[in-house]
């Protein structure tokens, strides 16, 4: 009985898997690289929305936020912050809190061809304004 080409199979099955492993392990990264970025926008766009005072109430010496323009700014900001085309950004305000969720797509770029199927990442990242 021959045995030539019996180890073919299992060299096959091997690379296979050690290709998957090593797609797995950079997808991850990128994944991990990604969710660092979302958060970075997010943390811009809070500390950029906390910077902008409602200037009639400091006069009474209140820190109050600028609703409107704080939420505008906070958006502006998350979004020019390492700008990426498909994300978006919801501010929300009180007179004294904002928070920004900023959303953004993430594609599989290696386990999408075995039909690993692209993530949303949403972040939070909220700011107060302080006096100092």
């Amino acid at each position: 009985m021959s045995e030539r080409g019996s180890m073919v199979p299992l060299v096959g099955a091997l690379a296979f898997t050690g290709l998957v492993i090593i797609a797995l392990a950079a997808d991850t990264a990128l994944l991990a690289a990604t969710y660092r970025e979302v958060a970075f926008a997010a943390d811009v766009g809070a500390e950029a929305g906390a910077a902008i005072l409602d200037h009639d109430a400091a006069y009474d010496g209140s820190i109050l936020l600028d609703h409107q323009a704080a939420r505008e700014t906070a958006a502006r900001a998350a979004l020019n912050a390492r700008d990426r085309p498909a994300r978006t950004v919801f501010a929300s305000a009180t007179d004294d809190r904002i928070c920004v969720d900023v959303t953004q797509p993430h594609g599989t770029r290696f386990l999408g061809a075995i039909g690993v199927a692209p993530v949303t990442i949403t972040v939070t990242a909220c700011a107060e304004p302080r006096a100092g």
